[in-house]
């Protein structure tokens, strides 16, 4: 059935079943009139979005709108009841079955609005079936046992793909489709994650990061775009477009962008620490990101974990409200993340108890509190806090005209439910997107002696622990928080019998030809190296997630270095593929004869990797972030060998060449930001710029790119600007502006790339400004490879 077919089913039904509802719940006055002939217009479809929001705020009682700013996790709703404040929590397991009495407790009794599937949360049936029927069971109760029947909206963390439902096609991770530099992929990733999720029910979807990428020592590293502004706010906002469509009052699913703001920035590459951002790079660099995804029209946003300058993010009016909303003039609904707003006071310790912890998150602009289990606490400790005079019922009524806003937009009141029955073609749909997604995101960073591609007839010794392993090759967020079996950790991965269809790197190999030999260790490896022409050994990380990623130097294991050098000591070629999350220390893989990045996530890397390898796919991908060099490994050209930290990345104001303040003295990444190579050539020439712009205008850049080479491919082309001379210190090189321009082989085209020069805005001021950033009249050049190209702002 179609997707028009679909919709129309699932419209039906939800009609159908909600009006069942009300014919039981609503006296005889009909289902849009209440008694004394108040017309219910909430219940009218046709009326406009605010008159239903009003219609309704102005129905309910303080406890039904503080429920409603409520997020309680799935345990909540499953057996067992602690016997210390009567929640039902989850002892037993997350696979056990939901509780009528627990439903009762948590959608009835105190009247939450938002029900939360954690990262370890999955139905007792894990599929796309099994997840429509859980929604329609939670949603039921609350529709048909409520006062008011007010649905309750879903919240699941889909961020690469619809990761739970096992049987789901998964896209690379979001730094993979970073290095794509293509937000035609993202937007795909969003409308493939979209069409699934509305096909279950869970409609909240808490992605995408837009957390730029600062540091690899990050646990969540692999979850950011990129590490340029530009890059990542382009793909944010591509990603929220396809998640959501283009009808801002209709929306497929509602995105999250996450985690506002600066939780990238750790002062110690741990996840949910403190952040030390001055304002003006604060500004500046991080929250172009965040805009990126907010002016492509996201519903949400999530907040930052940690604190930010000694102040919880979830505490700081001026985050989330002075800057999230009154500058970057964000509406919708603001989430907290998984129980930050009870870590106030638990951990924290900024609040006594836990009322004055949801008063200051409150009152800083949280809408809503993943709590994610005490509901009878957050019900208790909000009323608590306006009965003191700490929250007014106005701040109150403000989040929950959002909320109650964006159940309408998501068409929650008309399609309540759906339909189980296409649950499961609707997850399981998606897979070419997903392959496409990967082929683009491989980079190639060595291909010694054109070793690649591969001739057809390539005898291959394949091994490695990530060749035949689709734990390593999803990484985390796959079926459960820290991946799917057999990652190694003490916790949160997915069962063994589901294990999510795809290819593997060897599967992928032996698909693309039949002279393919499996060697499980070294020695086998080594061994079978003197029959072979060439020996792929696929390396990297084991999947994780969050804070269990956190690293403090990122780098192949000792096992992994010793067998790249053993098989380099056969004199056989060696083809070295990395699954990871992150740029690591490669060691020995730095002289390797071919040397891939295939990244995290992708169910379907194995066929994208023997894509490239044979050439079936030229490799387009570009790295979004840059990768650091290591001390045991040799260094670069710029200072003479010396290396770069594998903890560090090149932030912003650490690219400034030659400062003896501590800014860079040349950083030194074993490969640079945006590096990738093909199996084809280019050459740019031609480069021109609209010679004046005013401050409010786009420039445009023109530029002819031809490829030089005998093959089709596609090239990634970057436009950097420098200014000269500022009155703010910046950077030499600021990405403004990119595209991709596929060419036959001697083809040439001309490009025509414009870019708004607000991307150049700067906080202006002394050390302690906070005022808004302002792009400086002046010179300035765009650089395109090693041309340039002058022009003014006015």
């Amino acid at each position: 059935m179609g997707l028009r077919s679909l919709a129309t089913a699932q419209r039906m039904c939800g009609v159908v079943l909600l009006l069942v509802a009300l014919v039981a719940t609503v006296p005889s006055a009909g289902a849009l009139a209440a008694p004394g002939g108040d017309a219910m217009v909430y219940l009218d479809r046709n009326a406009p979005a605010p008159a239903r929001v009003e219609d309704l705020l102005r129905r309910m009682t303080l406890a039904e709108k503080i429920g409603q700013m409520d997020q309680i996790v799935t345990g909540a709703l499953r057996d067992g009841t602690n016997p210390a404040d009567g929640n039902c929590r989850n002892p037993g397991g997350n696979n056990d079955p939901l509780q009528p009495n627990c439903l009762e407790n948590v959608l009835i009794k105190n009247f939450t609005g938002s029900i939360l599937a954690g990262g370890t949360d999955n139905p007792v049936l894990n599929t796309g079936r099994g997840w429509a029927e859980w929604y329609n069971t939670i949603q039921r109760h609350a529709i048909e046992r409520s006062r008011l029947h007010i649905p309750v909206i879903f919240g699941v963390d889909a961020v690469h793909g619809y990761g739970h439902p096992f049987e789901a096609p998964l896209f690379p991770h979001a730094m993979g489709i970073g290095a794509t530099w293509d937000p035609a992929v993202a937007r795909a990733g969003g409308e493939v994650t979209a069409r699934a999720l509305a096909a279950t029910g869970w409609t909240w979807n808490f992605a995408p990061v837009q957390d730029l990428h600062r540091d690899n020592r990050w646990g969540r590293a692999y979850e950011s775009w990129a590490e340029a502004p530009v890059l990542s706010a382009a793909l944010g906002g591509a990603y929220v477009t396809g998640l959501q469509g283009t009808d801002r009052n209709r929306l497929r699913t509602a995105a999250t962008v996450k985690h506002f703001a600066g939780y990238s920035q750790s002062v110690n590459g741990h996840d949910r620490v403190q952040a030390q951002l001055p304002i003006r790079y604060l500004q500046d660099v991080h929250l172009p990101s965040y805009a990126g995804a907010i002016d492509a029209g996201a519903a949400t946003v999530m907040v930052n974990s940690g604190s930010v300058n000694g102040i919880p993010a979830h505490a700081s009016r001026y985050l989330l409200t002075t800057l999230l909303r009154e500058r970057m003039g964000f509406t919708g609904v603001v989430i907290s993340d998984f129980a930050d707003v009870p870590a106030l006071a638990n951990n924290y310790h900024i609040a006594g108890d836990l009322s004055g912890a949801i008063a200051k998150a409150v009152n800083a602009g949280v809408d809503v509190s993943m709590t994610p289990f005490d509901y009878t606490g957050w019900q208790a400790g909000l009323t608590q806090a306006v009965r003191q005079g700490q929250v007014s019922v106005e701040r109150i009524n403000q989040s929950v005209r959002r909320i109650l806003r964006l159940k309408f937009e998501l068409g929650l009141f008309e399609n309540p439910y759906v339909d189980p029955n296409l649950a499961d073609a609707a997850v399981q749909a998606g897979r070419d997107a997903t392959l496409r997604a990967a082929q683009q995101s491989i980079t190639l960073l060595r291909n010694q002696n054109n070793v690649l591609p591969l001739p057809a007839g390539a005898r291959l010794v394949v091994t490695g622990p990530s060749a035949d392993s689709m734990t390593n090759q999803l990484g985390g967020w796959s079926v459960s928080w820290q991946g799917v079996f057999g990652a190694g950790h003490v916790c949160c991965m997915g069962p063994a019998d589901q294990i999510p269809p795809g290819t593997t790197v060897l599967a992928g190999l032996r698909a693309a030809t039949p002279n393919v030999v499996h060697a499980p260790d070294q020695a086998d490896a080594v061994a079978a190296a003197a029959g072979a022409d060439a020996v792929v050994v696929a390396v990297g990380e084991k999947a994780y997630a969050e804070g269990l990623g956190d690293h403090p130097a990122p780098t192949l294991p000792a096992d992994q270095k010793a067998l790249i050098s053993a098989l380099q000591a056969t004199g056989k070629p060696v083809i070295v593929v990395v699954i990871a999350g992150r740029p690591l220390g490669i060691g020995p893989a730095q002289q390797a004869a071919g040397l891939l990045m295939a990244y995290q996530g992708s169910t379907e890397a194995g066929t994208a990797i023997a894509d490239v390898l044979f050439g079936r796919v030229n490799p387009s991908g570009r790295l979004p972030v840059s990768w650091p060099s290591e001390a045991d490994a040799p260094g670069g050209d710029f200072c003479g060998g010396c290396p770069s930290p594998l903890g560090d990345q090149p932030k912003t104001f650490d690219q400034l060449p030659d400062t003896a303040s501590g800014a860079g003295n040349d950083y030194n990444p074993l490969y640079p930001f945006g590096f990738g190579l093909s199996y084809t050539t280019f050459q740019t020439s031609g480069l021109s710029v609209t010679n004046s712009v005013r401050r409010g205008e786009s420039a445009q850049v023109t530029v002819t790119v031809t490829n030089t080479g005998s093959r089709a491919g596609t090239q990634v082309v970057p436009v950097f600007v420098n200014q000269p001379v500022s009155s703010v210190v910046a950077p030499p090189r600021r990405l403004v502006a990119f595209t991709r321009v596929a060419l036959d082989p001697g083809q040439s085209r001309t490009v025509r790339i414009p870019f708004p020069v607000s991307v150049l805005a700067v906080t202006p001021g002394d050390i302690d400004s906070t005022e808004r950033p302002q792009v400086e009249p002046g010179s300035y050049q765009v650089q395109v490879d090693s041309l340039t190209a002058g022009f003014t702002i006015r």
